[in-house]
């Protein structure tokens, strides 16, 4: 994916730097602003960001249908099952629900961190609601469910200051939790927010940018369509936690799963030390970013 990604970011970048010259916000684009951003500063900031994510797409649509051709093929082709279906898939690794409820918190106060190629938080109980004091909101999906609503979701970091947030819609069979439906577009039931601690700068290169990639990274991915699949959090040999791909009949997708992600249980939720920190920008090359490392270290 990232591979895809990087071929053309710098054409994100370089768009980026003219949204002023596109159609003014519509009202529409308030619908989900923050009552308390009412001073001109704030407001004119935050406009300039909605503007980004609603013209960025159409500048680049010809470059993001032909990129987001050969993502669907890639993503395709991860889908196809390794292994026969295995009679005891359901009955691997640990009982979730089980293991979150005997934590001190319980389900509402544990999550599951993965780190990996995208950083992701994965929280099954009541999403607390000052969780996202620190976040401005972008835009959300016509099918999103916010975080305040959701029993469960998952919270991804899609650029040094941008995360998602896909409520969970799944069923537990046993050890296995499975999605109820299959997606048809992922950005549908996506909601952005950009991180508030670091204002957005329309003449700094390093805002500009990390914008573009969020919008570029959203609009790719947010494109692809996925059927159910089910996953297992199991425990390997040397006791590390792992995740494992199934379609619902108990085919493994290990194409899905990254050897390397490393995955943790736990207790203080900080999104934005957690997810962004851990992000690698294609911007700032494959290392974390070092501007979110920064932001971190001033907080």
């Amino acid at each position: 994916m990232r591979k895809i990604f990087s071929v053309f970011f710098s054409v994100a970048a370089v768009l980026a730097l003219a949204p002023a010259n596109a159609s003014p916000v519509s009202d529409s684009a308030w619908d989900h602003a923050d009552a308390e951003m009412v001073e001109e500063g704030p407001v004119s900031r935050l406009l300039l960001i909605k503007e980004l994510w609603q013209t960025l797409p159409l500048e680049m649509a010809e470059e993001l249908q032909e990129f987001r051709a050969s993502l669907e093929e890639e993503f395709v082709a991860k889908l196809v099952p390794t292994g026969a279906a295995e009679p005891d898939w359901k009955t691997k690794g640990i009982d979730l629900t089980g293991y979150l409820e005997s934590l001190p918190g319980g389900m509402d106060g544990n999550a599951l961190l993965i780190v990996g190629e995208v950083p992701m938080l994965r929280l099954f109980g009541k999403i607390p609601a000052d969780m996202l004091t620190d976040w401005e909101f972008i835009q959300a999906g016509s099918k999103a469910v916010g975080p305040a609503e959701a029993k469960g979701g998952d919270f991804l970091a899609i650029s040094p200051y941008h995360i998602v947030f896909v409520a969970h819609d799944e069923i537990q069979t046993g050890n296995a939790r499975c999605m109820k439906a299959g997606v048809e577009r992922a950005a549908d039931h996506a909601t952005v927010y950009r991180y508030a601690g670091v204002p957005f700068d329309p003449d700094s290169d390093a805002s500009l940018e990390a914008e573009a990639e969020a919008v570029v990274l959203h609009a790719l991915i947010g494109g692809l369509r996925s059927p159910i699949l089910c996953s297992i959090v199991a425990r390997d040999q040397d006791g590390e936690y792992k995740h494992l791909s199934y379609t619902p009949d108990g085919r493994p997708l290990a194409h899905m799963d990254d050897p390397n992600d490393h995955l943790e249980f736990i207790s203080s939720v900080d999104l934005f030390r957690l997810l962004n920190v851990n992000y690698s920008s294609e911007a700032a090359g494959d290392e974390p970013s070092d501007s979110a490392e920064e932001a971190t270290e001033s907080s």
